[in-house]
């Protein structure tokens, strides 16, 4: 964790940006989770635990973190946005439900296999694919069967 706010305030400096407690606070908060993530969750998580951080501390952190390349952010549905941070990042896929917004990932061994395929036609160099899948998750489908 150490070496990620030490990376963290490296490259901040370098683009003479200032380290504050809270936007390490909230960097420390994302490499600790292993889920996708909102503005809310975040803020609701950290004052669960004591460590007050206003809202528009976390907007605008977060839209630092995501101009750094340091996280992504998903666009679950209109103004619905979800965040993973890059140092998690692997392949994958992700299934989103557009009634409740859950967020499944997935792998798929042939997902490498499209990503040369698709950029070798294009003389493009790849650094990762994340592909986005929208629909119905499991119990939103059982709970649409149980109204009709």
């Amino acid at each position: 964790m150490q070496k990620e706010i030490s990376q963290f305030k490296d490259i901040l400096g370098s683009r003479g940006l200032k380290s504050t407690r809270e936007r390490e606070i909230i960097l420390e908060e994302l490499e600790s989770r292993r889920d996708h993530f909102s503005t809310g969750k975040l803020y609701s998580v950290r004052t669960k635990k004591g460590t007050k951080v206003s809202r528009a501390t976390i907007y605008r952190t977060l839209k630092l973190l995501e101009r750094l390349h340091l996280i992504e952010r998903l666009d679950v549905k209109e103004n619905c946005f979800y965040y993973e941070p890059i140092s998690h990042k692997r392949d994958h896929g992700h299934l989103i439900c557009e009634q409740c917004g859950t967020i499944i990932d997935f792998s798929w061994g042939s997902i490498e296999n499209l990503k040369s395929e698709v950029c070798k036609g294009e003389y493009f160099k790849p650094d990762n694919i994340s592909i986005h899948i929208f629909g119905l998750c499991g119990t939103c489908q059982t709970a649409s069967k149980i109204k009709s």
